[in-house]
């Protein structure tokens, strides 16, 4: 059955709701579009059209495959994740209707923390939406809430110069992670199990890119037996973060950037945590930590992302384009070939 993913948008429609369809998580590996009616905006909101959407391999999967705990944190998303769940926060679109009291205008294009729908009304004002500069591409602005999550982990662990620092993982987090840390690190090593993407850590600076089998005895030879001083966990795995502890120095720090969901994570701290007196932090981007409140919040770190996007250096690669109809096989693809798949962009044309 062909579905009409293009909402109505003529001047009799303005004033009434809106058709729009939307991604559902329905069951653990089930995922569906479904209609939607979208309310006209009111105060402080407005309504956006979707122009392209970003996948996240990290948490959306984890929610895909049924392993998430807790509450929805945004109030964009709705369900549980008892399914059925709406549940994902990266959408660029443009802005076709405001309400009042509202800082944007019809025709802005923005970044919004909203789940994969075709159109539709939120509060604009409360963090969930940043404006995307003009000089800026739709795909380009839909990687600006993982580069926060990135971000937040050199808030959270800021990397000397000199520093030697490991990420595992290098999904999109991590990788965005590894380049932020690449601009001040001495040593810069990244771990995955996929080749390719060692291939493109060391094409944009990694000094090296190993093997989890490799990592230890490589990262430990390359430090003079010291160890690291800082290791990210960003692949979102329980032996990852083990080895993190592992192959960390003495008073060095393990930022866990990962959500872990339902997941069960056992881990051996004795002797190495004890003894090496590490620091093992959780670098959540929900909130910022590490006393910088007073000056830093989200909307600041947004803008930094935002202008981190606008510099050349910073790779966002793309591996797969899907139209939106097809949204479902995105998540279909990252599930069953990983090593195929980076990230996915969904396009609304």
């Amino acid at each position: 059955m062909s579905v009409d993913l293009t909402p109505e948008t003529s001047d009799a429609d303005a004033a009434g709701p809106r058709p729009a369809t939307a991604l559902w998580f329905t069951a653990a590996r089930t995922a569906a579009l479904r209609d939607e009616r979208v309310s006209p905006p009111g105060p402080g909101q407005v309504t956006v059209r979707a122009i392209v959407s970003l996948v996240s391999a990290g948490t959306e999967m984890l929610i895909y495959r049924g392993e998430g705990a807790g509450d929805l944190g945004l109030e964009t998303c709705e369900g549980s994740f008892d399914f059925p769940v709406k549940y994902a926060y990266q959408v660029v679109g443009e802005v076709i209707e405001t309400g009042p009291d509202t800082s944007f205008a019809p025709g802005d294009i923005v970044f919004a923390r909203h789940p994969h729908q075709t159109c539709f009304t939120m509060n604009s004002e409360g963090g969930l939406m940043v404006k995307v500069p003009d000089s800026m591409a739709p795909e380009r602005a839909a990687f600006l809430n993982l580069l926060s999550v990135a971000l937040t982990t050199q808030l959270d662990v800021p990397t000397r110069f000199g520093d030697c620092v490991v990420v595992y993982g290098q999904g999109v987090v991590g990788s965005l992670a590894a380049q932020l840390a690449r601009r001040t690190a001495g040593q810069l090593f990244v771990v995955d199990p996929i080749a390719s993407r060692r291939e493109q850590a060391l094409a944009w600076g990694a000094d090296l890119a190993l093997t989890p089998a490799d990592a230890h005895e490589a990262i430990v030879s390359a430090t003079g037996g010291r160890g690291t001083d800082i290791a990210i966990e960003a692949s979102g795995t329980g032996p990852a973060l083990q080895a993190a502890i592992n192959v960390t120095g003495q008073e060095g720090t393990i930022a866990v950037v990962s959500f872990f969901g339902t997941k069960v994570v056992p881990l051996v701290l004795a002797p190495v945590v004890e003894l090496r007196r590490q620091h093992i932090i959780s670098s959540q981007v929900s909130s910022l930590g590490s006393g910088l409140q007073p000056r830093w919040n989200p909307a600041r770190r947004d803008a930094t992302s935002a202008r981190l996007l606008q510099q050349d250096w910073l790779q966002t690669p793309v591996s797969h384009r899907l139209p939106f109809a097809q949204a479902p096989e995105a998540y279909q693809l990252l599930d069953t070939a990983p090593a195929e798949v980076l990230s996915v962009v969904l396009s609304y044309e």
